[in-house]
């Protein structure tokens, strides 16, 4: 329809025609799509470094197309500026399919390549949906097909997003390893099924913490590795039927250039469009690292519980007032929100593991879910690690009285005892301590065994033992 004063155009397509806003950037494909798939809250508009992975492989496309004669100067310099500016984040709001639409990718594609052609013929001078100038198929998806599109830009994607969690995860360890120093010489009972075990300072404890969250980001690392290899070029199934010679060796070189990433073609491509098994490996390594955060916080919550009712080894940062009916109750919500956060991820790596197993032939059709989960898991992960490292660990004290006289009070030095005296000595002034109802340190003295001074000795030989 012509004319500025239209509020419509008509965009028509192998089933029909359909009534499009006549600004609108995006046309019929999406259209449908929005109509199909409107089931989540999330749409592609809101994924800012999948839409920018996106652009950048259109924009690779458009230069190697061009340099290879398939597309003219002119619809590769509209389609490299329009590019351009999605990829800093401009035009977003005609970004709208769903990020479950249940076409494979297609849908998220076919919305770029509308976008993409729309803008571009803007700044050629004509009007949205004037296609016979610049075409969504047949220019901007040109050499191109959904199944190799689509899983090289979710591994662009992450390897733009994991960094933020991977910094996020050092800076906690970091975090921990300075509570670690602190704490080195406060003494404390080292606890085994939730029982009295050995003594141990609270510094060891947080060095453990330090370790695995530091192990944990190494872990992440590694399996992003493999992300570099990309499925761009196979076009449908593998074969690189649809494009030009010598387009998979360029584009991948021309997109290297563009998104700074060293992008490799993968060496089998009939592999790389079959399965999604390093989407799923990435995944299993977030939701274990998710795990070890939920155990760290878990540990939190008892070791900061209060002195009348808990351990109260610990004191965790007031953050807010913890009921609305009991005055003065303080909760550690920071740590639970980290376990909110744990049972999220593993939810999400489920999906994924199930979807990454459902790949039929010659593709995987469930890379919506996997790149919604996805990312869900690394946003939640990576904005629980800051709060967790700001609002807890940063601001959280030993109360090194309560850990000594816990310690005191338990049988923690029986193991120290059993050399002079053997298991079985041991074991029975440990079953009188009980049945006696007091300290174990009180039952020694009645005993004659040890002083209070000679405990406090002993323990911190304990602690301190290393063996090689």
């Amino acid at each position: 329809m012509s004319g500025d004063t239209q509020k419509t155009r008509i965009e028509t397509d192998c089933l029909g025609s359909v009534e499009i806003p006549h600004d609108a950037l995006y046309g019929i494909n999406t259209a449908r799509a929005k109509r199909n798939f409107d089931v989540s809250p999330l749409v592609l508009g809101d994924q800012p470094e999948y839409v920018r992975a996106l652009a950048l492989v259109k924009q690779a496309s458009a230069i190697a197309n061009h340099q290879l004669g398939a597309l003219s100067e002119k619809k590769s310099d509209a389609i490299t500026r329009a590019c351009e500016e999605l990829a800093k984040g401009k035009h977003c709001q005609w970004l709208i399919t769903d990020m479950l639409e249940g076409s494979g990718g297609t849908s998220t594609n076919m919305n770029m390549n509308e976008v993409i052609a729309n803008r571009g013929l803007a700044m050629m001078g004509f009007k949205p949906g004037e296609y016979q100038h610049l075409h969504p198929n047949d220019d901007v998806n040109c050499s191109q097909s959904t199944n190799d599109v689509i899983p090289t830009a979710i591994h662009i994607a992450l390897l733009t997003k994991a960094p933020r969690l991977l910094d996020a995860l050092n800076k906690l360890s970091h975090s921990l390893s300075r509570k670690a120093d602190e704490f080195s010489s406060v003494l404390r009972l080292g606890r085994t099924c939730l029982q009295s075990a050995q003594p141990m300072t609270l510094g060891q404890a947080f060095s453990g913490y330090a370790a695995v969250v530091r192990r944990r980001a190494k872990c992440i690392e590694l399996a992003l590795e493999g992300l570099n290899v990309v499925a761009l070029g196979g076009t449908a199934i593998g074969t690189g039927f649809g494009s030009l010679n010598g387009y998979r060796a360029l584009v991948n070189q021309h997109l290297s250039n563009i998104s700074g990433l060293n992008i490799l073609p993968a060496e089998e491509h009939f592999d790389v469009m079959q399965n999604a098994d390093d989407i799923a490996r990435l995944s299993s390594e977030i939701r274990i690292t998710a795990e070890t955060l939920g155990k760290i916080a878990t540990d939190f919550t008892l070791l900061g519980s209060d002195d009348a009712g808990g351990l109260g080894e610990i004191a965790l940062p007031e953050c807010q007032a913890g009921s609305s009916i009991m005055p003065g109750k303080v909760n550690p919500v920071i740590p639970m929100m980290v376990q909110q956060v744990w049972f999220s991820v593993v939810g999400n790596d489920a999906a994924i593991s199930m979807a990454a197993s459902h790949g039929q032939l010659e593709i995987n059709h469930f890379e919506p879910v996997m790149t919604t989960h996805l990312f869900d898991s690394l946003n939640l992960l990576t904005n629980a690690c800051t709060r967790f490292d700001a609002k807890c660990v940063s601001g959280l004290e030993a109360k090194s009285q309560r850990s000594l006289n816990n310690l005191l009070n338990s049988s923690a030095l029986a193991t120290a005892l059993v050399p002079q005296m053997g298991y079985q000595q041991v074991a029975e002034i440990v079953r009188e301590k009980h049945q006696n109802s007091q300290s174990f340190l009180m039952t020694l003295q009645q005993h004659g065994l040890m002083s209070e001074d000679e405990a406090k000795a002993c323990l911190k030989r304990c602690v301190y033992t290393q063996t090689t």
